[in-house]
């Protein structure tokens, strides 16, 4: 049974955050377009929505009945949002701990996973805003294949709430452990979609800034944000792919397109279904299956880059195959 603590009345609206944060705070973004605009302010509508759900809500099945009443192509933002309400919920009501978290919120919702582990990164980066290595006490409790995804939370954070203001908070990036950085700058190339929307330059600084590895780190998490929120548009996914600067860029491109769409897929196969339904005759067979890819990919990793590295290699090859010329 769910418990009000005695000071949550005092301190929950502390906790909630307006709901049209995401939106103010992306005035300042490169964004020129005004459907650009509403893409973001929706997004963020139903993100801090979900989030400010959790901590208000007597019950997580309550949570997830609302959520069931957002835009499916919103619908998703709602439960990461959520997500990211779940451990400062403990504040307010007992029995809600990292201990718990997965097992709960899998329980609200099943189809989520992904995004339950990037919203719980992203309150690990309201927490404790200078230490990304934090993270590895809440993943001690939590399924190893996925805790990187807390780190793309937390990257995303960076680069959505603190690098617009203050370019230099990038440099948290390299404060988390080495074998969660790739993980980190995905994230953060992941929020410069929505911060450099409309900057193709100033992307590619910032990206050629990270050099080595984590230049396809940011053009895979950059991948990522575009498909996923251009799911139903996907001959703009189409066009970014075909506009890839070079190999590495492409296989990172592909890479992140199809974290996306198995995202999606997951979260909503029908809407997914119809989305892909549209895609242009050359992805007709391609967009449709990359889930597919994945999703074997991991079943055949033991861990989570490995996981992306397989997954890099299926797609790529597929994609290669798609665009070889017919036989005689």
């Amino acid at each position: 049974m769910t418990v009000r603590r005695p000071w949550s009345g005092i301190l929950r609206p502390l906790l909630e955050r307006a709901p049209d944060e995401i939106d103010r705070r992306s005035a300042r973004f490169a964004i020129g377009r005004p459907e650009g605009r509403r893409l973001v302010a929706r997004l963020g509508q139903a993100f801090i929505g979900g989030y400010n759900a959790t901590l208000r809500l007597e019950s997580l099945r309550q949570v997830a009945g609302q959520g069931a009443a957002v835009d499916p192509h919103y619908r998703p933002f709602f439960f990461e949002g959520a997500a990211m309400g779940y451990l400062p919920r403990g504040y307010l009501f007992s029995g809600f701990t990292p201990k718990s978290a997965e097992r709960d919120l899998l329980d609200m919702h099943p189809d989520y996973l992904y995004l339950y582990y990037v919203g719980l990164g992203f309150w690990l980066a309201m927490r404790h805003p200078r230490r990304p290595g934090a993270i590895e006490r809440l993943g001690e409790h939590l399924n190893p294949m996925y805790v990187p995804l807390c780190y793309d939370g937390f990257g995303f954070k960076v680069g959505f709430f603190d690098y617009p203001g203050r370019p230099e908070a990038r440099r948290l990036l390299d404060r988390c452990p080495p074998e969660r950085r790739a993980a980190i700058y995905q994230g953060f190339g992941r929020a410069l979609f929505f911060v450099h929307m409309d900057d193709e330059a100033a992307f590619r600084r910032e990206r050629d800034a990270a050099g080595g590895e984590h230049r396809e780190d940011m053009e895979f998490g950059r991948s990522l944000a575009l498909a996923f929120t251009g799911v139903d548009r996907p001959e703009i996914i189409a066009e970014h792919v075909a506009a890839a600067p070079d190999e590495a860029g492409l296989r990172a491109r592909l890479t992140g397109i199809t974290w996306a769409l198995t995202a999606r897929a997951m979260n909503d196969a029908a809407y997914f279904r119809r989305c892909v339904e549209s895609a242009p005759a050359e992805w007709s067979d391609l967009m449709p299956g990359l889930p597919a890819l994945c999703r074997k990919a991991l079943s055949e990793s033991r861990t989570y880059t490995e996981w992306q590295s397989r997954t890099r290699n299926a797609v790529s090859d597929a994609y290669a195959a798609s665009r070889a010329p017919a036989g005689p």
